[in-house]
């Protein structure tokens, strides 16, 4: 199947220019981003080629005349556009761009801007400890960053005050309980809901975690083990990073399906007890085989 064309103009060259690069960095969705400074460049390149997407500025006079499959325009200020034209807020995130032109064709049954295709099944890595305030987050996102360099990788947060975390940048509106709310769904499309919802902590993409503590404490374990093998079956993730708080249902059956856990810890007197107390508690209930896939991390000290 060809990959979609996704043809952007706008008068403002150094915007269509920022914006062509944001783009091409998108590899959620499949589709070849091309950008013309003149409109007579359109109306050749629609000639030798069908235009899928057109996202041009409301001064691209030949908009209506190339034929383009959908045809998104870059407005001020809510300005009107014409019948089977769609508007698009101009000044906003090109997260926030994508996101628009992606629900749009969700909604029309447009799914054929297919997600790149993996092999492999995937790999899950968990971050965990029963001590607190040693610096977890901060290593599962480092942890993160490295795990994209080498796969496409995505950052879940599974803690019930898992704050704003402002170094991730931009907070979108869609968090982990839309999340959830896809994966319920038959016929979901989760791979393209991803790429709407995802944010980029520089190669590492991430969706928002839940603002309501007792949110995500009343989601099921099936539901996240569900939920997981869904994003690492129908997207473009080869790798899921699990930060994993203790109020998560199914802590366990969680740190069970991670191919390996990281378990931060201290050396002082009561973070070893806390620790000990853990691993007693696995080899109680029966979780052994936990701690033959934990790697044992001492936290840097803050």
């Amino acid at each position: 199947m060809r990959h979609k064309n996704l043809v952007i103009y706008d008068s403002e060259q150094a915007y269509a220019r920022n914006l062509t690069e944001r783009l091409v960095q998108k590899k959620e969705v499949a589709f070849q981003v091309r950008m013309f400074r003149e409109e007579d460049g359109i109306e050749k390149f629609a000639k030798e080629q069908p235009i899928d997407w057109l996202l041009v500025s409301e001064d691209c006079a030949c908009r209506r005349e190339v034929g383009a499959g959908k045809v998104f325009v870059l407005t001020k200020a809510g300005h009107p556009v014409k019948k089977g034209e769609i508007a698009i807020d101009k000044y906003q995130s090109v997260d926030a761009i994508l996101s628009q032109m992606l629900e749009v064709c969700l909604k029309e049954g447009d799914v054929d801007i297919s997600m790149l295709r993996k092999t492999g099944c995937g790999n899950i890595i968990g971050v965990y400890s029963p001590i607190h305030r040693i610096g977890k987050t901060k290593f599962a996102l480092e942890l993160g960053r490295a795990e994209a360099k080498k796969a496409s990788t995505l950052y879940l947060n599974l803690e019930d005050y898992a704050g704003k975390h402002s170094y991730l940048g931009e907070q979108k509106n869609q968090t982990m309980e839309d999340l959830l709310y896809y994966a319920r769904q038959e016929n979901n499309n989760l791979g393209l809901r991803l790429s709407a919802m995802a944010g980029q902590y520089g190669e590492l993409d991430y969706v928002c975690p839940m603002p309501v503590a007792w949110d995500i404490r009343a989601v099921a374990a099936k539901e996240w083990l569900e939920l997981f093998e869904q994003i690492l079956e129908k997207s473009i993730y080869e790798t899921l990073i699990l930060d994993i708080g203790d109020s998560v249902q199914g802590l366990y059956e969680i740190l069970r399906r991670c191919d390996v856990i990281y378990t931060l810890y201290t050396r002082e007197r009561i973070g070893q007890e806390k620790l000990k107390q853990y691993e007693e508690n696995l080899l109680r209930l029966g979780y052994e085989d936990i701690l033959e896939h934990t790697v044992k991390q001492a936290a840097q000290r803050r």
